[in-house]
């Protein structure tokens, strides 16, 4: 849905974090050794940040990339196993997820490699079928009847039921498969599990994007039209006339605001549209504890918009979709402390129950569980309606994902705790 991104690595702040990372460990190997490749065998297998007993997980490469490595080290906590140092850095143990060796293999338990130039990494879809089966491999015919009767609660499910979804289940696909007893099609899920495809519906959703900055003459304030299409008007002198429809997601600069007739309008170059219609992003101050050069984000929780800054400059802006009522994200000052091209999130709301998002886009943990991530399950931008997190149109989320700090080595799935970040600020 919009252009690729080029991955970019900073050797600077690699510097100083390898520096600081070493806890002792010693290179054992041999400087003329031949090249060696690890490659991940746990579906989320860890890179840590020192070859020691209790290491902090520095970034996570998926089941069945492959990656560089160096040298052996010595350190303790690899039981059973050799410590190896990762590239661009870090260390990553042989018997927690890795097996190394000199050719660029990565064995049969792959996991689909993620789509990075497309703005969903993944087919995704929606678990259609209340208590539909989850299976840990497919199903024979026999087995999917006495699974259709659990899904009844008529009997107990077959052993080979990972589980029975009853909740809001979105999944990650990976492939369709066919039964050959039958003919029967099943997805299989990016996690390794097989769904029937009668009890899924494909989510495909609309493009919506926000506006990079400075280029054909986009800037801040930036009003956007949110909830439905809406009317256009034209406003002269003390009438007001219908001008068409602007389309929801829609925006234009805002060149002013008006108060006629006990209504708010803003005004933009295609005409006029009531101020409860839209979103408006506008620039804020850069807080003082934001170096005058770094990238950081403002998320206007009021307005329901974002806006990324390079220091004082701001560089694009989108509407967002941040906690509902009872699950408003905290305000004040952040700084991303992980970053993953996808990753799975669940949790129980008292009202609407259980929930299970596979693979969410483009994820930014800033504080906590709190997150900014691409949402592929509504586009409904503009209104509050997570449950916690700031939903974001894939588009911008995959944009914000390759802009901002840290940067995601390449093969790696996700980055944590690094020195060189980008900063988030909301307010109410």
């Amino acid at each position: 849905m919009v252009r690729f991104f080029v991955n970019r690595w900073f050797f600077s702040s690699l510097a100083v974090l390898i520096a600081g990372i070493g806890g002792g460990a010693v290179a054992l190997g041999d400087p003329g050794q031949n090249e060696l490749f690890g490659a991940a065998f746990h579906y989320d297998a860890f890179v840590y940040d020192q070859a020691t007993g209790k290491p902090k997980v520095a970034g996570i490469v998926r089941r069945g990339t492959v990656l560089e490595v160096g040298n052996k080290v010595s350190g303790s906590g690899c039981k059973n196993g050799t410590w190896y140092e990762a590239k661009p850095f870090g260390y990553v143990c042989t018997s927690l997820g890795f097996n190394v060796s000199e050719k660029r293999s990565a064995g049969t338990y792959g996991v689909p490699p993620a789509k990075v130039s497309n703005h969903l990494p993944y087919q995704y879809a929606r678990v259609i079928t209340k208590r539909a089966p989850r299976y840990y491999r497919m199903p024979s015919v026999q087995e999917e009847k006495q699974a259709r009767r659990a899904m009844n609660k008529k009997g107990p499910a077959p052993e080979v039921v990972s589980s029975l979804m009853e909740g809001d289940y979105f999944l990650a696909l990976a492939r369709k498969e066919t039964r050959k007893e039958d003919g029967a099609v099943f997805y299989r899920t990016v996690r390794g599990r097989y769904v029937r495809e009668g009890d899924v519906e494909l989510r495909d959703p609309e493009p919506v994007r926000g506006e990079e900055l400075g280029r054909g003459g986009w800037r801040l304030p930036l009003a956007f039209v949110y909830g439905e299409d809406r009317e256009l008007l034209q406003l002269k002198g003390d009438q007001v006339r219908a001008a068409g429809t602007a389309k929801k997601h829609s925006r234009f600069v805002v060149e002013e605001e008006l108060f006629q007739d006990g209504v708010n309008y803003v005004v933009g170059t295609p005409g006029a549209v009531r101020r409860d219609e839209v979103r408006v992003a506008r620039g804020t101050k850069r807080p003082s504890s934001v170096p005058a050069k770094a990238k950081w984000i403002h998320v206007d929780l009021s307005e329901q918009t974002l806006v990324a800054y390079e220091g004082d400059e701001a560089v694009y802006a989108t509407v967002i979709s941040s906690g509902k009522e009872g699950y408003e994200p905290p305000t004040g000052l952040f700084q991303v402390q992980q970053k993953y091209i996808s990753t799975t999130m669940n949790a129980t709301d008292p009202i609407d129950g259980f929930y299970e998002v596979e693979e969410v886009p483009w994820t930014l943990y800033y504080h906590g569980g709190y997150a900014l991530h691409g949402a592929y399950w509504h586009t409904d931008f503009g209104k509050v309606r997570s449950h916690g997190c700031t939903n974001i149109a894939p588009v911008d989320a995959r944009w914000i994902y390759y802009w901002s700090d840290p940067a995601v080595p390449p093969a790696w799935h996700a980055v944590r705790y690094h020195p060189e970040t980008t900063w988030v600020y909301f307010t109410s």
